[in-house]
């Protein structure tokens, strides 16, 4: 049976980091602000999304102000010049609303650091519209929370990519990923696994491709493995 080694992630998510970039870590001790971010980032220029990030602390008193703000007030913060503005300003605006009836207030930091906290933010998927892994991503980057942030669809891709085996479960596999890779390589992979499922979900492509789909660059990972088997030494 074929194994997951950390040698096979490491190479997906450099292979991923060629097309979609590195990103400096970021340091969140806010649980929301960190969702906030993850929508900021997507598909946006690192420097963009701080920006973007800076702009909503200072135009808002805390997240409950911004709570109470319109799509077009968030949308204006944004600017018209940011990538996907209004669809994100529409996740913004969904995401808080969907905190707020989820537990009636918008400061979580105590409730990130219980583990009875952090079992009920790990339910919000199941109720809301926010994805599993913008919270275990949060729990990772705010709590220090040892957890691998992927989603369903994300970990299929991570299949596809031969990053696990084709029969692996993430229900199952998530913490042999966990005990193969620390915290920040896990923060890598699971970004841009992201960034390449969202441009298979804007593309409207249902099934995994490589991830030099829609690029005009030869397929990281064929160049990787061209190499590794030029580099072995003959029998």
């Amino acid at each position: 049976m074929a194994k997951t080694t950390p040698e096979d992630l490491m190479r997906i998510c450099e292979a991923l980091e060629v097309r979609y970039g590195q990103r400096k870590q970021t340091e969140f001790n806010d649980f929301i602000e960190s969702l906030i971010y993850q929508i900021l980032e997507l598909a946006t220029p690192e420097r963009t999304a701080r920006d973007a990030l800076k702009r909503i602390r200072e135009e808002h008193v805390d997240w409950n102000d911004m709570r109470v703000a319109t799509v077009r007030e968030i949308h204006d913060i944004l600017g018209t010049r940011y990538p996907r503005c209004r669809e994100k300003a529409e996740d913004l605006s969904s995401l808080l609303a969907d905190l707020y009836t989820a537990f009636r207030r918008m400061d979580l930091c105590d409730m990130a650091r219980t583990p009875e906290g952090i079992e009920t933010l790990r339910a919000l998927p199941d109720t809301t519209l926010i994805r599993e892994d913008m919270v275990e991503r949060a729990l990772l980057v705010v709590c220090h929370v040892h957890t691998f942030p992927c989603d369903e669809e994300q970990f299929e891709l991570l299949k596809y990519l031969g990053g696990v085996p084709k029969n692996a479960e993430l229900e199952t596999h998530r913490a042999v990923v966990e005990e193969l890779l620390d915290g920040e390589q896990m923060i890598r992979l699971a970004r841009g696994l992201r960034e390449h499922a969202d441009l298979l979900y804007q593309a409207e492509e249902d099934d995994p491709q490589p991830i030099n789909y829609g690029w005009d660059q030869p397929d990281p990972l064929a160049k990787k493995a061209a190499a590794k088997k030029k580099a072995a030494p003959k029998k």
